[in-house]
């Protein structure tokens, strides 16, 4: 036995193993023999049957095990499966209906002939695992697929949750292998076989390795290394027409959401709670940045979970939220402390809220409109604006199937109500501004775009600008537009106001147009000291004016075209 475990089999046990494999096979035709099950991993009992698999050079030369048990009850002594080692290779290497054989070696066994035949089988078995395991875990969330950290573990205990769902009949024995006196070590030796196919496919592109996990490349490597893995890997036709659903899919901005595993518990099968992994392997996927939660119905129970509070707590929840998003804030308490969350879902776009959003943005920016994109961007987003220096909100964890991420509450207050303050002309400090526009040059200058520059997003805490609603930031985006966005956007605010001072229309007019003019100025002034003139320039183009026409007045537009072409050059000050 390997990795620190002792041979758990007596010598005269292996020698009464192998003196019945001789029974019932010629000698020299066994090709290896191992014994694997509840004697082996160390919870068996006193009347337990040896388990035993014999693999054979000639198939043809199989005796008859009818009986065999009953001839070996005072040993305990089971029917062993006998196999050909071409039928067993063939096993490890493609899916088979059932795996009734090679399943076996998902788990600890003990080698008692030819070792190294039977780890060349484990390992081109759990090398298949890792790449099935690959293909749907991109299929189901694309992109997002390389925000995953993948344990190994997953791995493991993902196919065991499939075959428990298809032969419930192994349940104990699987729980009773990662649970009993011995299950650290069993754990250690199932490990050992899909680490080394993992670092296996690292070395040959297919995978990254990190330590204990992998992730799944990014960009055009992840597409090159799907290629690789469809070939170690082909789909059935069932999932092949999966895949190229979800593709055509995303392309076209539908998403099909794909439905949790089946969970053991929920089909009445004996289910050990020692062992959650095996009834939700997903909780063993983890985040750069927060956790999985695997089950959205009880979100606020693992959020309370994760926060460590106990069993006894209390919970609010307020909606927010707009038409694109749906934003509810969670606030957690008990005797000892008390701590708050955004929980922000990310739903299918309506066909009629889409249509808007595209007048919006028409001639523009075009707006990523899958809710798992738009979850990708703004994970993605959060860290990429982070390594850049710049604050944002922690994140949690996500809902996955339910595309609902959960991040930290940042105390603080919009910059929209500032924005509002000056063009009231209750304020005259465009301090926040000012930093809003430095954080954009800052980013600019770094090649991130945010994407979505509305005042409402930003939060001026305590600690200075924090970008929120990270769902559009991109690398080597339209800088040009996150300055129009903020510009125009912030000259349509109060444009709809009605309270009924048409008297004073007037005095408030002249009143938006002195304090559009002071943000817009202000805000290019503190962007230009940070990253020049050339891309305010690129802002003055008029395809970006366009989807606010219907919401700008003439005076408001005229404003900020005039502070653009004032900061548009290096002299404008």
């Amino acid at each position: 036995m390997e990795q620190g475990l002792e041979t758990t089999l007596t010598a005269e046990e292996k020698a009464e193993i192998l003196s019945l494999a001789g029974s019932l096979v010629k000698k020299d035709d066994i090709t290896s023999l191992c014994a694997y099950g509840s004697r082996v991993a160390g919870y068996a009992r006193e009347d337990s049957d040896y388990d035993i698999i014999i693999v054979t050079k000639n198939p043809k030369e199989v005796k008859s095990t009818k009986g065999v048990k009953e001839a070996h009850e005072k040993e305990a002594m089971s029917g062993p499966i006998i196999i050909d080692e071409k039928t067993l290779l063939n096993e490890a290497k493609h899916p088979t209906a059932g795996e009734f054989v090679v399943g076996r070696l998902l788990n600890i066994y003990e080698p008692i002939v030819d070792a190294e035949f039977l780890r060349s089988v484990e390992f081109e078995y759990k090398k298949r695992i890792i790449a099935e395991e690959l293909i749907e875990i991109q299929t189901d969330y694309g992109d997002f697929s390389s925000n995953l950290v993948i344990p190994y573990e997953y791995f493991l205990f993902k196919k065991l949750h499939n075959r428990a769902a298809a032969y419930p009949e192994e349940i104990y024995g699987y729980t009773r292998t990662y649970t009993c006196d011995q299950g650290k070590e069993n754990l250690a030796f199932a490990l050992r076989g899909f680490r080394e196919a993992a670092e296996s496919m690292a070395s040959s592109g297919l995978v990254e390795s990190t330590g204990e996990s992998v992730r799944i490349f990014r960009g055009k490597k992840r597409a090159s290394a799907l290629s690789k893995l469809f070939k170690m890997s082909p789909l059935t036709t069932k999932n092949a027409r999966r895949y190229a659903f979800h593709g055509l899919a995303n392309r076209v901005g539908f998403e099909f959401k794909t439905e949790p595993v089946s969970r053991l518990r929920a089909i009445g099968k004996a289910y050990h709670p020692a062992l959650l992994e095996l009834d939700h392997p997903k909780k063993l996927l983890r985040l750069e940045e927060g956790v999985i939660f695997d089950d959205a119905s009880k979100i606020v129970e693992e959020i309370a979970q994760v926060s460590g509070f106990g069993e006894t707590y209390e919970y609010e929840e307020k909606s927010d939220g707009d038409f694109i998003n749906s934003t509810r804030q969670l606030e957690i308490w008990d005797d000892e402390k008390r701590v708050k969350y955004v929980l922000k879902h990310f739903p299918q776009l309506k066909s009629a809220k889409w249509a808007l959003l595209n007048l919006w943005s028409v001639a523009a920016k075009k707006f990523n409109r899958s809710p798992l994109s738009r979850l990708n961007r703004e994970v993605d987003g959060a860290r990429r604006v982070r390594e850049r220096g710049i604050k944002t909100h922690r994140i949690v964890g996500i809902a996955l199937d339910d595309r609902t991420l959960v991040t930290e509450y940042v105390e603080g207050l919009p910059l929209s109500k500032f924005v509002e303050k000056i063009i009231k002309g209750e304020s005259k400090d465009t301090s926040n501004i000012e930093e809003y526009a430095l954080v954009l040059g800052k980013m600019h200058k770094a090649g991130l775009v945010y994407g979505d520059t509305k005042p409402q997003n930003v939060l001026v805490g305590k600690d200075g600008i924090h970008l929120l609603d990270l769902e559009q930031a991109v690398e080597n985006g339209d800088a040009a537009w996150d300055l129009a966005e903020f510009l125009y956007f912030s000259a349509t605010h109060l444009e709809k106001e009605d309270d009924g001072k048409k008297a004073d229309k007037k005095k408030d007019d002249g009143q938006k147009e002195v304090g559009t003019k002071l943000i817009a100025e202000s805000f290019l002034a503190s962007y230009q000291s940070q990253n020049g003139s050339e891309v305010i320039a690129k802002a003055k183009n008029k395809r970006y004016l366009l989807p606010f026409l219907p919401v700008l007045s003439r005076k408001m537009m005229r404003v900020v075209r005039r502070a653009l072409e004032r900061y548009s050059s290096p002299a404008g000050t």
